[in-house]
């Protein structure tokens, strides 16, 4: 993969948490992923979150962003559509068996992504994700 964007939307075989507590190493479909990049270490590398969307209704508790028209047709995916900030995988894009494509679906906004972040930071402050490391 080249090397990914914020906000891109790629197809990945995303791994839930649940799925990995019950022993499963890897995901069971290739579903629409937000990439989040975030700044990590003294370096300044950066480290990309993926969020899963889905277009099933997200569980009561839940921690998530549902997606507007405007922002699934750019990312070119269909509605109603969620991003579900209270857990996230984490991977090596680069070298990544999980990624389908290499080339991303689309793209959400920087706006969109903000509120994408405001979201999994709130949900981070009351102990709600989960993170899931591929590596």
């Amino acid at each position: 993969m080249i090397e990914p964007k914020h906000g891109d939307i790629i197809l990945y075989s995303y791994l839930w948490a649940r799925e990995r507590d019950q022993g499963e190493e890897s995901g069971r479909k290739a579903r629409p992923t937000c990439v989040m990049l975030i700044v990590v270490g003294k370096g300044g590398r950066q480290k990309p979150l993926l969020f899963p969307i889905t277009s099933h209704p997200p569980r009561p508790g839940a921690h998530y962003v549902e997606i507007p028209e405007t922002e699934a047709r750019r990312a070119k995916l269909y509605t109603p559509a969620w991003v579900i900030v209270d857990e996230f995988n984490t991977d090596d894009l680069a070298t990544s068996w999980a990624l389908e494509d290499a080339k991303p679906l689309g793209q959400f906004t920087r706006k969109f992504m903000s509120r994408i972040a405001a979201e999994a930071a709130a949900a981070i402050r009351v102990g709600a994700v989960r993170s899931v490391p591929r590596r």
